[in-house]
């Protein structure tokens, strides 16, 4: 018994002194990513533009982390790996707020890791089979799925001029007008399942608030009618386009209508301490994707 762990403690120390000794322990390899890129399947699901913000990295089934891109981390797997990467984004846009994006496939890759060197991957992603494109509105096309409404004092416009890619939706509030107000609607009305995920995604650059909502149809036997639900107020951006994703759910799931129609819409109102003072109110949006996948 006293040879048995004898040779027991001796192999022991043999094996620590190898591991003392090999140069390359502790070495790791480096996965970097520099962008991430939207494979558009079907011209019905619009534009591959896209705000994925962020990737949560696993290798072999254990997680590295949460990385923003672009960025470069070591690794301390070698040789054949099987790496994940999950398409992350600032919900709201919020940097305290992120999450995975459900609507996007995760991508994968087998490939092999050398030490001291670096990997680039270039994380390819595409919207899941079963999303339903409730709506997506580039306004590239003839006519649009937005419509003023009755009430308000401004239209929209159609245009190239400071467009983000084609034509986008320009709103303006002249710079002395703090009565008026714009207010648009989209065309049709539109069910969602209170089960499954909703999200809104859109791109836009103003100078001034505006703010996005959602009408939820209320239907009786005598009349049609809406309860207006404001989801998100969107900031001033600098001159900069900005691609946001609005997560619905509450919104679907608590709506007051209890109907599950809903019509989205945008506002926007002159503020004397908060408008651009000078200068007219001027909004555009771009792009916009109603999207649901279900449970």
């Amino acid at each position: 018994m006293k040879r048995i762990l004898l040779l027991t403690f001796i192999f022991a120390l043999a094996f620590c002194s190898c591991k003392e000794n090999d140069p390359t322990e502790g070495v790791p390899a480096y996965i970097r990513v520099d962008e991430a890129i939207i494979d558009i399947t079907d011209p019905a699901q619009g534009s591959a533009l896209h705000n994925v913000s962020d990737c949560w990295l696993s290798v072999d089934g254990n997680t590295i982390g949460i990385f923003e891109i672009p960025f470069e981390v070591p690794v301390l797997a070698r040789g054949n790996v099987h790496i994940e990467i999950e398409p992350g984004i600032k919900t709201s846009g919020l940097d305290a707020d992120r999450d995975v994006y459900t609507m996007l496939t995760n991508y994968y890759i087998d490939t092999v890791l050398t030490l001291d060197s670096t990997m680039v991957l270039v994380p390819h992603y595409s919207y899941r089979s079963g999303v339903n494109f409730i709506l997506v509105e580039s306004f590239d096309q003839l006519g649009s799925k937005f419509e003023k409404a009755d009430s308000s004092t401004y239209d929209f416009s159609i245009t190239q001029d400071g467009a983000l890619e084609g034509y986008s939706m320009k709103i303006e509030i002249p710079k002395d007008d703090y009565s008026g107000h714009f207010e648009c609607r989209s065309s049709n009305v539109y069910p969602i399942s209170e089960n499954g995920v909703t999200f809104l995604e859109m791109s836009y650059k103003c100078n001034d608030y505006f703010n996005f909502g959602m009408f939820g149809v209320v239907e009786s036997a005598t009349a049609t009618s809406g309860v207006r639900e404001n989801v998100i107020t969107l900031y001033p951006t600098d001159g900069k386009w900005k691609r946001i994703y609005v997560n619905l759910n509450y919104n679907v799931t608590n709506s007051n209508s209890n109907c599950g129609q809903f019509q989205p819409f945008y506002t926007a109102v002159r503020i004397d301490t908060l408008s651009p003072v000078g200068q007219n109110s001027e909004i555009f949006i771009d792009n916009i994707k109603l999207l649901h996948l279900e449970n």
